[in-house]
């Protein structure tokens, strides 16, 4: 029969050694006698216990002194799990590639489709064609790959590109010789390309979305994406006629990697963002003003591309080639047409030398006094009306989408950003330094709008239109709607009520369950707004006239007032072409002492540094004064007479001889004359044969700051050691005079003496 664990009380077979259920082992009891035979009424009798062994119902006793139960195992360590970038990864990667090849082979098509397009025309090479259809497809791709950040690089890999010519600054610097191998860079960023791609990402974006890809596939596109644009710029690195191009790829492949995982996210994690943003209120007012802000850019540069585009297809000399090269630049175009219908000058600057070219150095600026000048008054008028329009614009869509007036004016300042980025970013820039197939030279070109009169203007319109556009909207009778959080129906107009007093009563029936439907209340009508009489639209139609009319005073005046207050000098005069200074309104020279030496050269101890003085230049025998209608006077040789005016250079000569004065005048010079001239040396030790510079310091040249440079070269045709020296200053007016000569270094004594005496008889006159 079975008996009972002594530890558990479990039942268990006698021959069981240990206890099936404690797993301890039983004692053994040795056989009992024979229990004699009960009354059947008796109840049965306990189990017998051991010595040892508690009773059922005895409290356990406490462990005996210095008992340490045995600490239990700790449980095995599992597999470390992922983190949650790694997680996020892990499912990228292991996701649907071929969806996302898909959505990344509409950006791709579209940059090659455009390459394509331009590749086309042979761009007036004829029967002669030189670069193929192929080379040019390349040279497309490394332009538009601009559009992501990529560059444009062009290097001579064979000898050529002669370089020879009569200044760099307009003072006669003459380079020499000729330069065996150079580059040229070209800096622009296709607005068109960018727009266009973002918007092919956006659409194999969305197909994604459909197929409910997350930011899992965004990460896949981008990377396609990327990848895509790399191979592209790999390929676009085309040699041709001994010049080599390059694309740098790696730029343009980070560019493209930025925007496709700003754009793809955005479109894919669009549900995501807007329930975040709905519990967060001024995230979501600054998201719902950016958008409003893009809507208004894209209608005011659409506006001013359409009219830049047909203004750009009438001008001289435009053919369709010319037009094709100006699609991708068609966004560029619209910001310098909204820029100058705001006020905004497009300002130039190039400085340089080129072999077909000549010397040049200008910087000036193209805004509405340009304008009316190249073409008439009516020009202004309609870039006004243009500024007006597009202000008004910004300002209407700011009022009927935004809340209240801080995304109103959240509205306008995002706007203002994103049109002085694009502005720094819409320019166009070259740099050409040495010889590059047939074309050699030295020098930088520039052409953008000006971003601090961006800022200025922008803050006038923009600001005006703002402010003026939820008045005018009223006086139309136009409401403004309240715009919602995203993912919240409007609710309907409730019937205002009066709350009942407190009562403790009518609170806890109101809690009970009620015993019928309560009838629900109908909703009050809106009564619509009413219809404005006749009259009525005569005075809106008035009311609006005379608004525009006002912006346009407003907006016009406040542009021409800065204009005119930037024209003006800081002494109050207004600033002219001409020269209107005089040796004798001058002030006296500065102390020698307190002339700015260079750092790696001493000043020299016998420069000439006249001073200005009220009475007329004593001119010394052999020596006549001569005034030139530039604007300045000093003496030269009797017999020396005005050859040349060319590339802003006036040069006085004799008949014979190599010796020559050559006097270099640059209107509003953007440097100083030590700059100046310390760019010069880097391109004269660079292409100069054994040049050596003699002296190069800042001075003081009639009590105004100036350069002094002089140095000897080795002439490559006839191997003599050539001596120049090149005095140069910026005149009260910001006109730059550079006073220069050369001759043989054996016949230098004599015309070091021409030179000093035309510096020490150097006046500028009032002549025109």
């Amino acid at each position: 029969m079975p008996s009972y664990c002594p530890f558990c009380g479990t039942p268990a077979p006698d021959e069981a050694r240990f206890c099936m259920k404690c797993g301890r082992e039983r004692p053994t009891v040795e056989a009992a006698p024979a229990v004699p035979p009960t009354m059947p009424d008796a109840p049965p009798r306990p189990p017998q216990l051991l010595p040892h062994q508690p009773a059922p119902h005895e409290p356990p006793q406490p462990p005996p002194p210095g008992y340490a139960p045995m600490p239990a195992a700790p449980p095995l360590p599992g597999p470390a799990g992922p983190s949650p970038f790694g997680a996020f990864l892990g499912r990228a990667f292991r996701g649907d590639w071929v969806g996302s090849a898909k959505a990344a082979a509409w950006p791709t098509g579209l940059i090659l489709a455009l390459a394509v397009a331009l590749a086309i025309p042979s761009y007036g090479q004829g029967d002669d064609v030189v670069v193929g259809w192929s080379d040019r497809l390349r040279i497309a791709l490394a332009m538009l790959l601009q559009a992501f950040g990529g560059g444009f690089e062009v290097r001579s890999t064979s000898p050529g590109g002669g370089l020879d010519g009569d200044g760099f600054d307009g003072s006669g610097y003459d380079f020499g010789g000729g330069v065996s191998q150079g580059g040229a860079t070209l800096s622009v960023v296709p607005l068109t390309v960018t727009v266009l791609w973002v918007g092919a990402l956006f659409l194999g974006a969305r197909s994604a979305r459909r197929q409910g890809g997350g930011m899992e596939a965004a990460v896949r596109i981008g990377l396609v994406a990327t990848a895509a644009v790399l191979v592209i710029g790999l390929f676009a690195q085309p040699d041709v006629a001994g010049v080599s191009i390059s694309s740098t790829p790696l730029l343009a492949a980070l560019g493209a990697l930025v925007i496709s995982l700003l754009v793809t996210g955005g479109v894919l994690q669009r549900d995501a963002s807007a329930h975040w943003l709905a519990a967060r209120p001024v995230a979501h007012t600054v998201v719902r003003a950016a958008g409003t802000a893009v809507r208004a850019l894209g209608v005011v540069l659409l506006l001013c591309t359409l009219i830049g585009f047909i203004a750009y297809a009438n001008a001289d000399g435009v053919d369709g080639e010319a037009m094709l090269i100006a699609l991708p630049l068609l966004p560029n175009i619209g910001l310098m047409v909204l820029g100058l219908s705001w006020g905004t000058p497009v300002e130039y600057d190039m400085r340089g030398q080129v072999s077909y070219l000549g010397s040049n150095l200008e910087h000036g600026g193209f805004g509405l006094s340009e304008l009316g000048k190249e073409l008439n008054g009516w020009a202004v008028a309609g870039a006004l009306v243009t500024g007006v329009v597009c202000a008004l614009t910004v300002g209407i869509s700011a009022a009927r989408r935004s809340a209240d007036r801080r995304e109103q004016a959240t509205v306008g300042g995002l706007f203002l950003a994103m049109f002085l980025v694009l502005c720094g970013f819409s320019g166009v820039s070259t740099q050409l330094s040495g010889g590059v197939g047939d074309v050699g030279g030295q020098g930088t070109a520039e052409l953008a709008p000006s971003v601090p009169d961006a800022l200025l203007f922008g803050l006038l319109w923009v600001g005006g239109a703002v402010f003026a556009a939820p008045h005018l909207l009223r006086l139309l009778g136009r409401r403004t709607p309240m715009p919602t959080q995203p993912g919240v129906a409007p609710t309907a107009p409730t019937v205002p009520m009066t709350p009942a007093p407190y009562d403790p009563h009518t609170v806890q029936l109101a809690a009970a369950p009620a015993l019928a439907p309560a009838p629900a209340l109908a909703p009050a009508p809106v009564p619509a707004p009413p219809t404005p009489p006749a009259g009525a639209r005569k005075r809106t139609a008035l009311i609006w006239t005379g608004t525009l009319v006002a912006a346009l005073l407003v907006g016009g005046g406040a542009s021409a007032g800065v204009l005119a207050l930037t024209d003006r000098g800081s002494d109050g005069t207004a600033k002219d072409d001409k020269p209107a200074a005089s040796p004798s309104s001058r002030a006296p020279a500065a102390d020698p002492s307190q002339e700015q030496a260079s750092s790696d050269s001493p000043a020299p101890s016998d420069s000439p540094i006249p001073s200005g003085s009220s009475s007329a230049p004593t001119v010394p025998e052999g020596y006549r004064l001569v005034s030139d209608t530039a604007g300045f006077s000093f003496a030269v040789p009797t017999l020396w007479d005005r050859q040349s005016e060319k590339n802003h250079q006036i040069t006085y000569a004799g008949s014979t001889g190599r010796a020559e004065l050559k006097v270099g005048v640059i209107r509003n010079a953007p440097y100083s004359s030590y700059e100046n001239f310390q760019t010069l040396e880097r391109t004269a030790d660079a292409n100069q044969k054994n040049y050596r510079r003699l002296q190069l310091s800042a001075n003081t040249f009639q009590g105004l700051q100036g350069a002094i440079w002089e140095y000897t070269y080795e002439d490559r045709d006839s191997g003599e050691t050539i001596h120049a020296i090149d005095q140069s200053y910026i005149a009260d007016d910001g006109t730059e005079y550079a006073i220069y000569t050369t001759e043989r270094d054996t016949d230098w004594p004599q015309t070091r003496q021409i030179f000093d005496t035309a510096l020490a008889t150097w006046m500028l006159n009032d002549i025109d």
